[in-house]
């Protein structure tokens, strides 16, 4: 009798097939993970920009009301940039601004302010302000804003 001998050759390893699977399924975890971290990083921008507003305008109107060098102090707004300044009007090359940029670049802001102007002037002693309004800090592909309100009587909040 003759006796066949089945010889079957163990391999060890992975086919290209599989290799390709995982690397496609890993992929895909990937960016859906990259995306998911770059929302929730525009939403933080978008919080972090809106309490950098209110931290100025509150700072403005708190120097008004101390009488800080017998002057009133004033916000104005441009692009992504603050500048705090001192006096009852905005002049872009005055030696005492203070120029305070938004954290992130990847905001924008919308001003509703009383009269159409880019600033907000506090008065001295009350601290009230006739630029009373909303400004809304928003960041494209981010579904939610965040909202500045400015009180008449020189109030800041963030909702």
């Amino acid at each position: 009798m003759k006796y066949f001998i089945n010889k079957k050759e163990k391999t060890s390893g992975f086919s290209l097939m599989e290799v390709l699977v995982v690397l496609g399924v890993l992929a895909l975890v990937v960016s859906i993970v990259f995306s998911g971290f770059n929302s929730f990083s525009k939403t933080k921008s978008v919080g972090s920009d809106a309490e950098t507003i209110v931290e100025i305008l509150r700072q403005a109107r708190n120097e008004t009301i101390a009488s800080k060098n017998s002057s009133a102090y004033g916000v104005h707004f441009s692009g992504n940039t603050m500048t705090i300044f001192v006096g009852p009007t905005y002049s872009a090359g005055a030696a005492t601004n203070r120029v305070i940029s938004l954290p992130s670049n990847n905001t924008s802001l919308t001003l509703s302010l009383t009269g159409g102007v880019s600033y907000v002037l506090f008065a001295k002693i009350s601290g009230e302000t006739n630029q009373n309004g909303t400004i809304t800090v928003s960041s494209s592909g981010v579904t939610g804003t965040k909202t500045v309100t400015i009180y008449k009587t020189g109030i800041v909040e963030m909702n």
